[in-house]
């Protein structure tokens, strides 16, 4: 009988470690995801569910209502100059900054272009409801919902990190942490209540002499939802990785005759690099799946792609096609996380 070497009981241990885990995530993930695609290429039944016969209906009906919309030269003007107009008042700042940096102008004018088209696409996709508007609805508010998360939550994580008794930080931690301990339900009908038209706000609105003014079921409400629930998600990443950060390269920048700016970006955004990737992404994903938000605050005017989703699967009862469009998000997103993350060295990120 031959003799086990020491790296095959090696190996046999760590195959025992991990076969609960890949079992689960088989079980949980694997299996009912390839179960989605099947069923994306099944016909629908009457009254919910499929029939086991293969056609690719729904796809098509993908691609045809996905071209398909009451789209005029008007919208499409506007929403050209909407991003041209966008562009504009963000290149002068933009490239006055690289100026004072000594930098190169074409990062600001590359930036200032890709807000102008995110300008002129949010206009497109809150004006029509066919496929391809729901999935840049949802694209487009959740990468400024992430933008917005981190110009919060960047001050908010310097300062905690600054302090120096540690009672304080843990103390400030938990402020953070507090709303992971209420239900997303219960916090976006909190949302709904302060917005409302007999609300907190509109009641001191009113208390200033002006009049009441409409905040849910608008862009602004949504917005405000997904910043609000995915703050967190953002605040304990940037604090983690300004924790871990060498301040003494600041230091030393700053002793060179660095300018704060030149310190912040060329020094402080490298060494934080990390935290603003997984916080990034972390808020992405969460936001871009939404269903509450968008349900609760923008009263169904707004939806995004888990609304569409529900209603396949709910109201209209066509699961393939519910399937197919849940094909097409997971892979968006799987692409979307392989750019941002899947060509990076995994140890930065750790």
């Amino acid at each position: 009988m031959a003799l086990v070497t020491s790296a095959q009981r090696q190996r046999r241990r760590i195959a025992a470690l991990l076969t609960p885990g890949l079992t689960w995530i088989a079980l949980a993930y694997i299996v009912p995801g390839a179960l989605i695609v099947v069923y994306s290429l099944l016909t629908p039944k009457l009254g919910g569910g499929v029939i086991w016969e293969l056609t690719g209906d729904a796809w098509d009906e993908i691609t045809s209502k996905g071209r398909r919309s009451d789209a005029d030269w008007g919208t499409l003007g506007s929403a050209a100059v909407r991003a041209l107009a966008a562009a504009a008042i963000a290149t002068l700042p933009l490239v006055a900054g690289a100026r004072y940096l000594r930098r190169s102008a074409r990062g600001a004018l590359v930036v200032a272009t890709a807000l102008g088209g995110l300008a002129g696409i949010n206009h497109l996709a809150s004006s029509y409801n066919n496929y391809t508007a729901v999935f840049a609805r949802s694209v487009v508010w959740s990468v400024w919902a992430t933008a917005v998360c981190i110009g919060l939550a960047l001050p908010l994580a310097v300062f905690i990190s600054s302090r120096r008794s540690r009672i304080t930080k843990n103390a400030l931690l938990v402020a953070v942490m507090i709303p992971f301990w209420t239900s997303m339900l219960v916090r976006t009908f909190a949302i709904r209540f302060v917005l409302s038209n007999t609300g907190p706000l509109n009641n001191a609105i009113e208390s200033l002499g002006l009049d009441r003014q409409v905040f849910l079921n608008t862009r602004f409400a949504v917005l405000l939802g997904l910043v609000y629930t995915a703050l967190p998600f953002m605040v304990l990443p940037l604090y983690a990785a300004i924790e871990r950060s060498d301040r003494a390269q600041m230091e030393a920048a700053r002793d060179l005759g660095a300018k704060p700016p030149q310190v912040f970006l060329d020094v402080f955004v490298p060494l934080i690099r990390p935290g603003l990737t997984v916080g990034s992404v972390m808020v992405f994903v969460l936001s871009v799946s939404q269903y509450l938000v968008p349900t609760l605050l923008g009263g169904g005017k707004t939806n995004m792609i888990a609304n569409l989703l529900d209603l396949q699967f709910g109201e209209a009862f066509n699961w393939p096609l519910g399937a197919a469009v849940a094909t097409l998000f997971s892979l968006i997103t799987i692409l979307s996380l392989y750019f941002v993350v899947g060509r990076r060295d995994g140890a930065d990120l750790l």
